[in-house]
């Protein structure tokens, strides 16, 4: 692995280095609620692409990229700003899927596995960011 460091090859610094933030169960569970998203909203009218659709796609990918800049951050302060950022956005994915719900875009069903995928991940946030709060 020496080679990899004089000659300064990028595949061997992917081996060999993680981020820690991809180790936080809170990240893991923003991605899952990425692909989730991603999911629902094909059924969406066309019409609602550039509204309803990207703002839900926007506030989800927000989680976990609020998830990964607060990692990034020098202080538990600053981290938990970030982390309080994160749960705005999943309270705002939530609110869409409500109104979507009552645009009947979506259904009761259609809506439950990501609706309980979101509770978990906004119970999962506030109690880190108690944690970071201490």
């Amino acid at each position: 692995m020496l080679e990899c460091w004089i000659v300064g090859r990028l595949d061997c610094f992917k081996i060999m280095f993680n981020y820690n933030f991809e180790k936080l169960e809170i990240w893991k569970l923003s991605l899952r609620a990425i692909k989730e998203v991603k999911k629902i909203v094909k059924g969406f009218p066309s019409d609602e692409k550039y509204v309803l659709v990207e703002q839900i796609r926007r506030a989800v990918l927000s989680i976990a990229l609020n998830i990964a800049e607060g990692w990034g951050r020098k202080t538990k302060k600053d981290f938990s700003r970030f982390i309080s950022n994160a749960i705005g956005s999943t309270l705002e994915v939530i609110a869409c899927l409500k109104i979507a719900r009552d645009l009947n875009y979506l259904s009761e069903n259609e809506i439950g596995n990501l609706d309980n995928l979101l509770k978990e991940l906004y119970f999962k946030l506030l109690k880190f960011s108690g944690y970071l709060n201490k």
